[in-house]
């Protein structure tokens, strides 16, 4: 009987814990993009930006927010584009039934008036991934870190 309890036990807690999602923290990224590389790595992965507004950096196919408290850090890297993916090769325009099997269940929903925001965070609670979804479409792609 005590084992037949601790399976049960086992198994419940197993259970309870299937559906959210458990994404690496190496696996939110923007293409060579990583919340929380320096500048300096930045700039040695995609070159200068465009142009520089306060603590943004602007570039083609995506935008870059550097920490106002830490202004040598990537906090957020934004996309728009379909030119970058994430580690798993998810893209803006791609179907968001794609999210599922990439990271499985959200660790949040947000339904909103102009589509519905899934998140996903690291399993170490540092960085989220966030996908906004229009009509079935994703379109955009954020990433960041909690600082």
């Amino acid at each position: 009987m005590k084992k037949f309890t601790v399976l049960l036990c086992g198994a419940m807690f197993a259970f309870s814990s299937v559906g959210f999602a458990a994404v690496a923290p190496e696996k939110i990224a923007l293409g060579k993009i990583v919340p929380g590389m320096t500048t300096t790595e930045l700039v040695n992965a995609v070159g200068q930006p465009n142009s520089k507004r306060g603590d943004d950096w602007i570039y083609n196919n995506f935008k870059v927010e550097v920490d106002e408290d830490r202004p040598n850090i990537v906090e957020k890297v934004v996309t728009r584009s379909g030119a970058l993916a994430t580690p798993d090769g998810v893209k803006v325009g791609q179907s968001a039934d794609v999210l599922n099997g990439a990271y499985g269940k959200a660790d949040d929903v947000d339904v909103e008036r102009d589509g519905t925001e899934y998140e996903y965070f690291s399993t170490d609670r540092t960085k989220k991934i966030t996908f906004k979804v229009f009509n079935g479409i994703i379109e955009k792609i954020s990433c960041k870190i909690f600082d």
